[in-house]
């Protein structure tokens, strides 16, 4: 099948690169694109078209995709973009449709900026004299190093603005609303030195596990009551005992009564009556809100035949793994999913538009305003945590999350490691940066029998990419919106919210020590590896589906009582038949009282392996038929001990497509190899296509 060129003119070097610098030696450049011998214009607020490129997009033909021949050349990554309706970008190449395909990347990020402060997002020009730099836009700062020596944020050298590492602080913590931040970690600064008052890494290098201070009772809410006149949810309160009403004529009355004084693995939905003998509502207000607390220990009674303790924070740290330690658990505070600034997309809120919601701070840059990057669905509440939110009265999908960036991997985040004992001081990526999956852990036990679980709970497990980083991030990318100044007429981007107007969402993944061909021949043609991680995905229905393909108007019917969390991804490479299979996921524990764990398939993918690189394609496994999306993936590290990869419902035929519709879907992701896990693939296409390696 012929193509013309994918990389849309100004793909074709994107993210992989620092800007600016100079000096001979321009190490802080963007590398060269591949060399375009035919002759286009400017615009000066438009990339130039590209020409008809001679390749065939056919891995298992000629192996040439995305202008790159895989057996030659390993690849570093892929990028999406979403264009909103304001803005300018692309508008030559693509005229009307707000999405692009994902081309591959083949640009090493090793020695230009391996520690990620920027990513490169467009071409100015599609041509260029010998010898000249690429003029590029990109977000970020053009520093290479994130943080100094005293933890301080290295900005950029023109305009003093953010790198991608302090963009994301007040987006992403791994740990969100169960762990504190570090009293001194606080915008600009990020110093770990080994002190109680300066903490910026999550993990003591000592132990490997997780030294943040659990969350305080006091930063901990819940929505606990009914408003007894109104039957709408009164304010959130700080989490603590509540009791039930006594009925009174022609009033609401809270039927719920509970003992919790922490932040517990239990979360309770608070039952109501409407008046006198009215329906009885369970975990939502009149509007449809949540209602619900956090459990406490309960006590011996005639409807309990023991006295039940209830796991804290606290008990899971004296007590260990199976009693949820080191894990992220389904009962965060809500507003470690999703929170008023991710909704609104705003930067600060007033007095007013906080009043009655659960503690924030009063700014987005805040590390507290920060969410943990989980899919939370269940529990009779609502998902929290998507990209999207999916309208049912419109039948289309709704910006949700609204943050700039999104980061995850490798990067994501930076500190300066001072601490005596370091052998190796300077800027450090922070640890945790990702997900490997979920599991159950005990919840609630008896009292007098610590081992005897009463109740199951649900938990994500952290893991750190050493060399992936994935995920969005928002900018402007008009011309005449940005920053002008830097070295070889680079163009420097802002941020922007991702609901905003004139924004553009760039999805990617990308990564430093990309698996060379070299090294991928090298491996053992009977080994077969398993992958286990994380996705950011958008246009992906996370209830439950019970196995089933469904049409999509009823495929939005709501959860389970079962609690959910994602999304996960596992891949299966088979470096002998050269074949890789996986699939999209989310984990659910449906039965509280059994720790048995069920897996919700939503995309199953499959590929050719060619050099580092994967090609093929992927299915929502609930909608019937096949989608067809397109699949792309690199292997990274010396023994390929890291995957990243994409989906994206926009084909590379097509090269521009519809975006955030009842049928657009897409994301990226980064995972580690591991061990296979007991829920091993077991795709069924009706062509055997995802059956086998």
């Amino acid at each position: 099948m012929k193509l013309t060129n994918l990389s849309l003119a100004i793909m074709v070097a994107v993210g992989v690169a620092a800007c600016g610098g100079s000096g001979d030696d321009n190490s802080n450049k963007p590398a060269d694109p591949p060399k375009n011998n035919n002759q286009g214009q400017t615009n000066n607020n438009q990339p130039t078209p590209p020409a008809a490129e001679p390749h065939v997009v056919d891995p298992t033909g000629t192996q040439v995709v995305d202008d790159k021949d895989l057996t030659k050349q390993n690849t570093v990554g892929t990028l999406q973009y979403v264009r909103r309706e304001d803005s300018q970008y692309d508008r030559v190449n693509n005229p009307s449709k707000p999405a692009s395909a994902s081309p591959l990347l083949g640009v090493t990020l090793n020695d230009q900026n391996p520690s990620l402060t920027n990513i490169v997002l467009a071409r100015q020009d599609l041509t260029r004299a010998d010898g000249v730099a690429v003029k590029a836009q990109f977000a970020g700062s053009d520093n290479p190093i994130p943080v100094g020596l005293d933890g301080k944020a290295n900005p950029d050298s023109v305009k003093n603005g953010k790198s991608l590492q302090e963009e994301n602080f007040g987006n992403v913590d791994i740990l969100a609303g169960l762990y504190q931040v570090g009293k001194n970690n606080v915008d600009g600064t990020h110093l770990d030195d080994g002190t109680a008052n300066n903490v910026a890494n999550n993990v003591d290098a000592k132990t490997g596990k997780i030294k943040r201070d659990p969350v305080k009772a006091a930063d901990v809410y819940q929505y606990g009551k009914v408003d007894t006149a109104t039957g709408k949810r009164a304010d959130a309160a700080k989490v603590a005992a509540v009791t039930a009403d006594t009925p009174t004529a022609g009033k609401h009355t809270n039927l719920t009564a509970s003992t919790g004084t922490d932040l517990s693995a239990i979360i309770d939905p608070v039952q109501w009556q409407e008046k006198d003998g009215g329906i009885k509502r369970t975990g939502k207000d009149i509007d449809g809100k949540d209602l619900y607390v956090y459990r406490g220990d309960t006590a011996k009674s005639a409807a309990n035949p023991v006295d039940k303790k209830v796991v804290t924070l606290a008990d899971a740290k004296t007590k260990g793994a199976r009693y949820g330690d080191q894990l992220v658990w389904w009962t965060a505070p809500e507003t470690a999913f999703e929170n008023e600034f991710t909704r609104t997309g705003k930067s600060t809120l007033s007095t007013a538009e906080l009043k009655g919601l659960p503690g924030a701070p009063n700014v987005s840059t805040d590390s507290k305003a920060a969410t943990n990057g989980l899919v939370r669905v269940g529990g009779g509440l609502s998902t929290l945590g998507q990209e999207l939110n999916w309208n049912k009265d419109e039948n289309k999908w709704e910006d949700h999350h609204n943050t700039t960036t999104r980061i995850f991997g490798r990067y994501h985040l930076a500190y300066a490691d001072s601490a005596a004992d370091s052998k190796v001081k300077g800027a450090k990526t922070v640890t945790m940066n990702s997900y490997k999956g979920a599991k159950s852990f005990i919840a609630e036990y008896e009292k007098d029998k610590p081992t005897k679980a009463t109740q199951y709970s649900l938990g994500a497990e952290p893991m750190t990419l050493q060399n992936v980083q994935y995920g969005r991030v928002t900018t402007n990318l008009d011309v005449d919106a940005g920053d002008a100044g830097y070295p070889d007429g680079f163009i420097r981007s802002p941020y922007k919210h991702k609901n905003d107007s004139t924004a553009v969402d760039n999805y990617f993944y990308r990564g430093t020590n990309a698996t060379t061909i070299e090294q991928m021949a090298a491996l053992p043609s009977d080994q077969t590896a398993t992958y286990h991680g994380h996705a950011l995905m958008y246009g992906i229905d996370n209830s439950f589906h019970g196995g089933g393909a469904r049409n999509l108007p009823n495929a939005f019917a709501g959860a389970t009582d079962g609690l959910g969390l994602g999304n996960f991804v596992e891949a299966q490479a088979n470096f002998g038949t050269k074949r890789m299979i996986g699939k999209v996921y989310n984990e659910w524990l449906l039965d509280a009282s059994k720790a048995a764990t069920t897996r919700d398939n939503l995309v199953q993918f499959q590929g050719t392996i060619t050099g580092n690189t994967v090609v093929g394609t992927a299915d929502r496994t609930y909608i019937a038929g096949d989608d067809n999306a397109t699949f792309k993936a690199s292997f990274f590290g010396e023994k390929a001990e890291e995957l990243g990869g994409s989906f994206n419902s926009v084909k590379d035929a097509d090269k521009y497509g519809a975006a955030y519709g009842s049928g657009d879907w897409g994301g990226v992701f980064g995972a580690s190899k591991g061990s296979a896990t007991s829920n091993t693939f077991q795709g069924d296409d009706g062509a055997n296509n995802y059956g086998s390696l």
